[in-house]
């Protein structure tokens, strides 16, 4: 097997483990978003990590300010957050 080939091979199993991770980080995010809308109360970073993950705060901030970011999360307090009209009508949850 010639180094080249190899190097291809190689290439080409990073990309494949790339858009793996691209799709899960897209997937939590999807969660967050969906718990969002179906949150009939204001909700905080350790109400998604008791009821939709376990991850750190930090991913789950980064999360928040990437939904945020498009519109479909909004901070209310420096600790709560809610998902936004648009985000409800995304998911067609009234109110």
């Amino acid at each position: 097997m010639s180094l080249d080939f190899s190097q291809k091979i190689d290439a080409k199993i990073q990309k494949l483990h790339e858009t793996t991770m691209r799709a899960e980080q897209l997937e939590k995010r999807l969660m967050v978003l969906s718990f969002a809308v179906h949150s009939s109360t204001l909700f905080s970073i350790s109400d998604i990590q008791r009821n939709v993950m376990n991850a750190s705060n930090s991913s789950i901030r980064t999360y928040l300010l990437d939904l945020m970011s498009i519109g479909y999360v909004e901070r209310v307090t420096l600790w709560t957050y809610r998902a936004t009209d648009k985000a409800k009508q995304l998911f067609g949850v009234k109110g």
